[in-house]
């Protein structure tokens, strides 16, 4: 053995010392991580993740708390928002897509296939602003691949030129059509965040149509009052980092219109619950929207109609479109109702 071997070998405990040192420090921050997540948060790792790189991207927080940002929006959105939408390039549906015009809107339908017998429509949220996005698309994409379901995804009109009840005007005639084919009993509403709202509102307003409730109402994160005055909220918004009452109050209004923002067309947290039919109600704590939700859900459930509510802990606004876990069981909950028959 050569004295430099021999010289190696005395070093050895010395480097392995540093080496280990330096592996353990990343294990030692992995392990904080996840005891912070798991005990503090008590949500997976990856949530943790969604909500850090929400924060670090300002989320869609910032345009909410800037006015002069969010009325900015405002106007590019009146100017964008009638004009031919087409599904974002970086979508890769695995289904079969189509078109067509309803009332001169667009329709677009997913899976639509002979063997299908039962239908979901899907509203998306947005703030009442925005047309779908991926994540809207992608969402609609798996559900239609484990259901036997068509998704039908209509582009109801959007604020600022439009409001609430050209709203649903137009999605009466895209229901109406639905039962027509499948039957009411064969038919889900779904709806996020505003989207949310909206099917709730519908399926409220379906009575005074003298048409049947359709089997389920899904509503994800739903924004059920536009006026944001419940008090509890105050203690969610710090930690909510997507949504602000302040700018969203502001949408709120502008999607009322003529209409008094505690109307039940508007904020169906007012509503008629009594005549709804299985309703489901997914929302996470830390979302302003948390406290409304949680409370729709609630007044469903005093009626006597089935409702269940699945309460994120630690999740984020709309919490099912990550790829995490939680987002994971909420939609096996979501695909399993759907093809209940």
């Amino acid at each position: 053995m050569t004295l430099m071997s021999i010289a190696a070998l005395r070093k050895a405990p010395k480097a392995a010392r540093v080496l280990g040192a330096a592996v353990g420090i990343p294990a030692v921050l992995a392990a904080g991580y996840t005891l912070v997540s798991h005990l503090v948060y008590h949500r997976s790792n990856l949530s943790t993740a969604s909500e850090l790189y929400l924060k670090a991207t300002g989320g869609g927080k910032r345009f909410l708390k800037d006015m002069i940002l969010l009325d900015n929006t405002i106007l590019q959105s009146a100017e964008s928002n009638d004009r031919r939408y087409t599904i974002p390039s970086a979508v890769t549906l695995k289904v079969s897509s189509a078109e067509e015009i309803v009332e001169g809107r667009q329709v677009f339908h997913l899976n639509r296939r002979p063997i299908n017998d039962r239908a979901v429509i899907y509203l998306h949220g947005g703030c009442f602003l925005n047309q779908p996005v991926a994540d809207h698309w992608k969402l609609a994409d798996t559900i239609a691949q484990r259901t036997r379901a068509e998704l039908i995804v209509p582009l109801y009109p959007l604020a600022p030129v439009h409001g609430a009840l050209e709203a649903l005007d137009f999605l009466e005639e895209v229901y109406r059509r639905a039962i027509e084919k499948y039957g009411a009993s064969n038919v889900t509403i779904m709806g996020d965040s505003c989207g949310g709202g909206i099917a709730a509102s519908l399926a409220e307003h379906l009575p005074t149509l003298g048409l049947e409730q359709p089997a389920r109402l899904i509503l994800i994160s739903p924004w059920v009052d536009v006026t944001l005055r419940n008090p509890n909220i105050i203690a969610f918004e710090p930690s909510d980092p997507v949504l602000g009452v302040q700018g969203l109050q502001k949408l709120g209004l502008i999607w009322a219109k003529d209409l008094d923002p505690n109307d039940y067309r508007v904020s169906p947290v007012n509503g008629e619950v009594r005549t709804l039919r299985n309703v489901m109600v997914f929302v996470g704590t830390r979302e302003i929207l948390y406290p409304d939700a949680r409370l729709f859900h609630d007044r469903v459930n005093a009626t006597g109609v089935h409702a269940e509510l699945y309460i994120g802990r630690g999740l984020n606004h709309c919490y099912p479109f990550f790829s995490t876990p939680e987002a994971a069981w909420a939609i096996d909950r979501i695909v399993d109702a759907i093809c209940t028959d």
